[in-house]
């Protein structure tokens, strides 16, 4: 199966390029801007704010996206209706671009592009693809040019249109929009460490092209022990399964694996009745934390509070949790978060020290405190983020347990909160998987047992509600 997830600024010629390499290749270009607009579309349909979170998750429920190819041309049909028709009334830009920065439409579509490229030849292309959307595709490309180009791009499209525009205004919006989308807190624009980087600055179209069908071509068959990277065949370490890079230069210094935890101890018993005036916090089947001597305790991730319940009300005499390395770069911070079990990791990037760490610490029978979504839920909704197959990983490769808790919401100072520890499970039918769609099976598990806590802390915390009512 090829993926080919092509990201980069606006301008770059992306879905020129996209389009024309799946033309050539014989496979599938996944408009995935249609996508969003037939989802506005039937909300319009149906008289719903756009705007509104709320009434379209609602409408998301009973919500059946299929993608059919008429002669090579995708159709779009939302519950048995075409849509493809209405995608492109003017009203459909505005409509689109409101809906789709609502994060339950956003992991919808994701997931739909997602399934749809387990299966299919394809070609994508986006600002995130390779680091969201298709995290793992097999051929991943960062196309760029200079702003100045883009715009001239721009500049010379629009002319042959017949419509008058100010060129020096093009290369500021496109400045701005470079800015905007590198910046975004959901997904930003960035290049995916194994992303081919491409300038196309000085390059014609038909260069481009070949050259990803060269890159492309180059990975069709690619070893078991390595990959290719930016036209260099990288080691791919057979115990994460990620592929190694250059190191870097200010990688923090070897973590070492606490033994005492004594500070740990000492910190928590000093700690713990601070925290339960501090972060008030109901825990919800407690003992299903203690069913399992050691394996992953995985958690919703809100703040940088989240981390504060679990260590002094939960593990009572040790844990190892995954922290930024920025953190560990002042001596004094580095060494007290090595006490309390921590292991530093550089976020957005394949960490094979970090796996590594963490690997240890499982085969050791010892705890460990991770976040799967790998960053926080800054909206503070009950919506989870995307579910990393890190987890899933470590759990297959180390045979160990997961232990699913949750946060009813986001933890803040002198709030009553619930944090919900579900029942301990493992991927055992998992155990021999070595390909990323396995990996990705395994992940769906972990969503759903979190889908569960979620229901279960909801219900416990309405049957209160309720209660104090009928009081």
């Amino acid at each position: 199966m090829i993926n080919i997830a092509i990201d980069g600024p606006a301008g770059a010629g992306k879905s020129t390029i996209a389009k024309a390499v799946a033309k050539d290749l014989g496979i599938i270009y996944l408009d995935t801007g249609a996508m969003y607009r037939a989802t506005a579309y039937t909300a319009l349909e149906k008289g719903i704010d756009v705007t509104d979170a709320d009434a379209v998750g609602e409408m998301l429920k009973d919500f059946k996206l299929d993608i059919v190819f008429d002669n090579d041309v995708q159709q779009i049909y939302v519950n048995g209706i075409n849509t493809t028709p209405y995608l492109r009334e003017h009203r459909m830009s505005k409509a689109a671009s409101d809906i789709s920065a609502l994060p339950v439409v956003r992991y919808k579509i994701v997931d739909l592009e997602r399934e749809f490229a387990k299966t299919h030849d394809v070609v994508i292309d986006g600002r995130d693809t390779g680091t969201f959307v298709l995290p793992d595709a097999n051929c991943k490309f960062y196309m760029t040019a200079s702003a100045e180009e883009r715009a001239n791009r721009r500049f010379i499209e629009l002319k042959e249109k017949g419509q008058e525009v100010d060129y020096n205004q093009l290369l500021q919006d496109i400045i701005q929009r470079d800015y905007n989308d590198s910046h975004r807190e959901v997904a930003p624009l960035k290049q995916a460490e194994d992303a081919y980087f491409l300038d196309t600055t000085s390059m014609t179209i038909d260069e481009v092209i070949n050259k990803v069908k060269e890159i492309v071509d180059s990975k069709k068959k690619p070893s078991e022990e390595t990959a290719v990277v930016n036209g260099k065949e990288l080691h791919v370490d057979q115990e994460t399964g990620l592929i190694e890079k250059e190191p870097v230069k200010d990688r923090t210094k070897r973590f070492k694996q606490e033994k005492s935890f004594r500070l740990y101890r000492f910190l928590r018993v000093l700690l713990k009745p601070v925290a339960a005036i501090l972060l008030p916090t109901k825990i919800i089947n407690k003992e299903n934390a203690y069913k399992v001597t050691g394996g992953q305790y995985i958690l919703n991730h809100y703040t940088s509070l989240d981390s504060v319940v679990p260590y002094c009300s939960i593990f009572k005499k040790e844990v190892h949790v995954i922290a930024k390395y920025e953190l560990f770069q002042n001596s004094l911070m580095g060494w007290l978060l090595t006490k309390m079990g921590g292991i530093p990791v550089r976020r957005g990037d394949a960490d094979i020290e970090a796996a590594k760490n963490c690997l240890r610490v499982l085969k050791d029978g010892k705890k460990l405190l991770i976040f799967p979504e790998g960053t926080r839920n800054k909206e503070g909704t009950q919506v989870m983020g995307e579910i990393k197959t890190g987890t899933a990983r470590f759990a297959i490769k180390t045979k160990t347990p997961i232990v699913p808790m949750l946060y009813y919401q986001p933890p803040k100072p002198f709030r009553k909160n619930y944090l919900y520890i579900g029942e301990p499970f493992t991927l055992e039918e998992y155990y021999s998987a070595k390909k990323p769609e396995e990996f990705h099976e395994a992940t769906k598990i972990i969503v759903e047992e979190f889908a569960e806590c979620r229901k279960a802390v909801n219900e416990y915390v309405d049957s209160k509600k309720n209660r104090k009512k009928d009081k």
